[in-house]
């Protein structure tokens, strides 16, 4: 096991994702930014990642379809979800693919936060 956890943070939005980032950080954790699903799905074929926090709504591939592809290379990756505005379908489409959740944007930092404090722990095999 690592000693941080690994996260990878895909955002078109680049205050936003340098946001994510910094926040991840000073909490200790690893954090991976990259701007595009294309770049996402390159990310996951090259190294692990503990947990994906992803936009849905990105120029590209929109976090759906990155979801989908990502899955089909570590499917036991979690895959967090965030928007703004997310469309029913698209969070029905999301859930069905696998997404442990879908945040709604502006993110409440503290529930990412205590996601990230579970998977560390199961990760670590704490109770």
């Amino acid at each position: 096991m690592r000693e941080k956890l690994k996260i990878l943070a895909v955002d078109d939005d680049q205050p936003m994702l340098r946001t994510i980032c910094d926040i991840l950080r000073i909490k200790g954790y690893e954090c991976l930014p990259v701007d595009s699903g294309e770049k996402a799905v390159q990310a996951v074929h090259l190294e692990e990642f503990d947990c994906v926090l992803m936009d849905i709504k990105m120029a590209g591939i929109d976090g759906v379809t990155t979801l989908m592809l990502i899955k089909a290379v570590t499917p036991d990756t979690p895959v967090v979800l965030m928007s703004a505005n997310a469309r029913p379908e698209q969070i029905a489409a999301a859930k069905r693919y696998g997404a442990v959740t879908i945040l709604t944007k502006p993110i409440d930092f503290p529930q990412v936060l205590s996601f990230l404090t579970g998977l560390r722990k199961e990760e670590s095999g704490e109770e």
